[in-house]
């Protein structure tokens, strides 16, 4: 899902994410991570050490698509507050980094120009036969606007297999006209004891003057060792 949670790799265990993510615009615009790199490694019970990358393909309308290496994201997730064992609270910051890597992806538009810092919180708690998590951040851009990141994810374990999930993710202002506020629906499905199959798909679902998200969808398998 768009939106994290306070959750960290178990202590010296690494988890992997492969995946491909896919999100296409009204206005025709589309974009592909394919695949998507996301390593996570847990340097304490409660620290979370992240690196992220992904390959882009890309195109516009009348347009032979484009394709080149992604930003970078580096990340470190610190659950300072845990309480969740007793039915109480878990909470998190996860401050993330993205960066230009040396190659032609910013100049060929595969990728924005500049870093930008994320600094967000994140809330987990359950209510009845729901697990839900919250996340606000702010997100500051080296060129271009700042702006924050907000979203809410309700959870039901079905059995011990399969989990579904329900979304609704915004970035932007706080504005109903000019924030992109996204819902989405996602599962994860236990393969093995140690792989996990991931899967979401989601749209926009206010107007944004044609740029507004027809489709986003997330397939991806996750590895923990």
């Amino acid at each position: 899902m768009l939106t994290d949670d306070p959750g960290t790799p178990d202590y010296r265990h690494w988890e992997i994410n492969f995946a491909l993510v896919t999100q296409h615009s009204r206005d025709g615009t589309r974009s592909s991570d394919l695949p998507l790199l996301d390593i996570n490694y847990g340097a304490t019970e409660r620290l979370q050490i992240k690196y992220e990358i992904p390959w882009v393909i890309a195109g516009e309308p009348g347009q032979s698509s484009r394709a080149g290496l992604g930003n970078s994201n580096f990340g470190l997730k610190w659950r300072f507050f845990d309480d969740a064992a007793d039915g109480g609270l878990a909470i998190s910051t996860f401050p993330q980094l993205e960066f230009n890597n040396p190659t032609s992806s910013r100049r060929r538009g595969l990728v924005d120009s500049g870093s930008t810092l994320l600094l967000p919180v994140e809330v987990q708690g359950k209510l009845g036969g729901l697990e839900w998590n919250a996340e606000l951040g702010r997100n500051f851009a080296a060129q271009g606007d700042d702006d924050w990141i907000y979203g809410l994810v309700l959870g039901r374990e079905i059995n011990e297999r399969l989990e579904l999930m329900v979304e609704l993710h915004g970035e932007g202002h706080f504005s109903r006209t000019a924030d992109e506020w996204v819902a989405n629906v996602g599962a994860r499905v236990k393969l093995t004891p140690h792989e996990t199959l991931l899967v979401s798909a989601g749209r926009s679902v206010n107007h944004l003057h044609g740029a507004e998200l027809t489709f986003i969808g997330y397939l991806g398998l996750q590895t923990t060792f």
